[in-house]
């Protein structure tokens, strides 16, 4: 299986944001990964609306994935259906079941790609009965909002459970994994059964292209 990484840039300073992305691309990385917040749903905020408008008409064409961290997930949905190739709304940010099912069923009919994010508390299971409307599913190893933080163990054993079912449902969706992870930790979540890892802090610490070859091999 190939091993594919989706940089995150929340750790990168704001005015070297366009120069990042660009070196990524350059550097052979064909999916970056872009963290929308709140304030709310996670006290904190990240890329706005128009930073996200100024790499799409600045840096060559590429996978966006974006990860919205927000409570208004219809209001988000409708602010940036337009934009990206995967929206990624938290499980944990539906009032109720039925709003997970209306916006699945608005997206498939606007023709929108969506994941879902759970976070660490948040049981596996009750995600399943929505994996086949669905195109990615996220695995968060770290309590979202924040850079920097260590991988939550236990995340091994959730990619494990997603991949099992996965594989014996014959869904075709990505499975990913964001938080904590480093050179040391990605090839277990490789192995474990993940399509594609977030890769954050650790990258931008050590950005260049041998660090990237070296997550990848």
């Amino acid at each position: 299986m190939k091993k594919i990484i989706s940089p995150s840039v929340l750790d990168v300073k704001k005015e070297d944001l366009i120069l990042y992305v660009n070196k990524l691309i350059e550097y052979g990385v064909k999916n970056v990964h872009y963290d929308v917040m709140d304030n709310i749903f996670v006290p904190n905020v990240a890329l706005q609306y128009k930073e996200i408008e100024d790499i799409i008409k600045q840096c060559p064409k590429h996978i966006m994935n974006i990860h919205l961290m927000v409570k208004d997930v219809f209001g988000y949905y409708k602010m940036y259906r337009d934009i990206g190739d995967i929206l990624t709304f938290h499980f944990e940010a539906f009032d109720s079941l039925d709003d997970l099912s209306i916006l699945l069923a608005k997206a498939k009919k606007d023709n929108v790609k969506i994941g879902l994010a759970i976070k660490p508390e948040t049981k596996i299971e009750v995600v399943f009965p929505y994996l086949k409307h669905i195109s990615l599913l996220l695995i968060m190893s770290v309590n979202p909002g924040f850079g920097g933080q260590k991988f939550i163990q236990s995340s091994y054993d959730k990619i494990f459970a997603a991949k099992k079912y996965i594989n014996d449902n014959e869904l075709n969706i990505i499975l990913q994994v964001d938080g904590g992870i480093n050179n040391e930790n990605i090839h277990y979540c490789f192995d474990a059964g993940i399509n594609l890892a977030v890769v954050g802090s650790y990258l931008v610490k050590n950005f260049s292209k041998e660090t990237i070859k070296e997550l990848t091999k």
